[in-house]
């Protein structure tokens, strides 16, 4: 009788065996891993309304120069969670002149955006602050295009303002 199978057989099952035996260790360690997960501070922007920046009806346009006329854009900010930093940004259609002045209906009359220490705030900048009580202090001035003579009539903008938890 031939034993070579049943040799075959035993030397697989013995394999078998040896490969399935639980491994033994000198040290168990066990690791424990934990964590919280919080979801980003919420904040609402203007109570969900509207900004509107209005410069009155009393603007002469021989004095328009990007230093008259500069009038605050009023909004809130209420955040949960009391985020550190944040930061802002407006986006619009800019004018083909200026530093990412914000166009208006008249095409050589735009409007300059100001951050709180005057220095311009460009169309698509982000501008980072600390969260407080009270927003930062951005601010609007009527510009016109160098060299231009505007017309009298009533103007118009429309930007987004995006606030961004950092």
């Amino acid at each position: 009788m031939n034993k070579f199978p049943l040799r075959a057989l035993s030397g697989v099952l013995g394999g078998l065996v040896l490969c399935c035996a639980p491994a033994q260790a000198s040290n168990v360690l066990t690791v424990s891993i934990t964590g919280t997960v919080i979801t980003a501070p919420a904040c609402t922007l203007n109570a969900n309304t509207a900004i509107d920046v209005k410069f009155g009806s009393a603007l002469q346009t021989t004095s328009i120069d990007g230093n008259n006329y500069t009038t605050p854009v009023p909004f809130t900010l209420t955040c949960v969670g009391n985020p550190s930093s944040l930061r802002l940004r407006f986006q619009g259609t800019s004018t083909d002149f200026g530093t990412g002045v914000l166009a208006t209906n008249f095409p050589d009359l735009g409007i300059q955006l100001l951050k709180p220490d005057s220095s311009v705030l460009a169309m698509d900048e982000w501008f980072t602050f600390a969260y407080s009580a009270t927003p930062p202090a951005i601010s609007a001035v009527p510009v016109k295009r160098p060299g231009t003579i505007l017309p009298g009539g009533v103007f118009n903008s429309t930007a987004t303002l995006l606030v961004e938890v950092l």
